[in-house]
């Protein structure tokens, strides 16, 4: 009788402290719908880049742009990959003056993000 009694005892006790864990960690689904919200505010950002001067007509680049969250929840540019260096460093300055915040939980994420340029012939 004893034993059983402190096997329930022990269950009741793990339960509680799976419960507790479960309820001081972020929330997952929140988190994960923040990054998408967040990765929509950098695509805009970013697609308000003027690359009429860098792009020939009827010629495309491809960017991928990673950000990371700093500590003060900006999202800062860490690497612009690409083979347009000019493109890259105009990506890289629409980005530092748009200033994008993002919530405390999401410090130190990094995001990755593609962008496709296309210059439209006329």
């Amino acid at each position: 009788m004893k034993t059983i009694r402190t096997a329930f005892f022990a269950l009741v006790c793990l339960l509680l402290a799976a419960n507790l864990g479960m309820a001081t960690t972020p929330d997952k689904q929140k988190i994960e719908k923040e990054k998408s919200i967040l990765l929509d505010k950098i695509h805009k950002s970013v697609s308000q880049t003027n690359f009429a001067d860098v792009i020939d007509p009827g010629e495309s680049e491809l960017i991928v742009l990673r950000c990371t969250i700093n500590e003060n929840n900006q999202v800062v540019v860490s690497k612009v990959i690409g083979f347009n260096e000019e493109l890259k460093k105009a990506v890289r300055k629409t980005m530092e003056d748009s200033r994008i915040k993002a919530i405390p939980g999401l410090v130190g994420e990094e995001l990755a993000l593609k962008v496709k340029f296309k210059m439209l012939r006329w």
